[in-house]
């Protein structure tokens, strides 16, 4: 089971109470006024549904974090990359980047600290 945050908690629970309510009151109503309102409420929730499921697909994707710290040291040579920070794509969201090491590197390249890579 996935543990559920108290957001989805909430919404959890309203929506339980409101079919709770739903059920009792159509419970009150004759046969045919109840098949009436259940199927004016069935297609209000079924456009609701799909508006909500549009919205989740456009929205932007939650972005990425990274952090590095307390890394150790890197020695590189021939040309290559010593890297003791972080190295990100474009698409990455907040990077921190603390007491990272020493990086040297012969003829190549050495990050300490944050670069962004296309």
């Amino acid at each position: 089971m996935v543990p559920l945050r108290g957001d989805r908690r909430a919404v959890l629970i309203t929506t339980m109470l409101v079919l709770a309510v739903f059920a009792g009151a159509l419970s009150l109503l004759s046969w045919d006024r109840a098949n009436q309102v259940a199927g004016v409420v069935s297609a209000v929730a079924g456009v609701a549904a799909l508006g909500v499921g549009v919205c989740a697909l456009l929205a932007p994707s939650g972005s990425t974090s990274v952090q590095v710290s307390g890394t150790g040291r890197a020695t590189a040579t021939g040309g290559g990359d010593a890297n003791t920070g972080a190295v990100t794509s474009s698409s990455a969201g907040a990077v921190s980047v603390e007491r990272t090491g020493d990086a040297r590197a012969d003829g190549g390249s050495a990050n300490t600290g944050y670069r962004r890579q296309e």
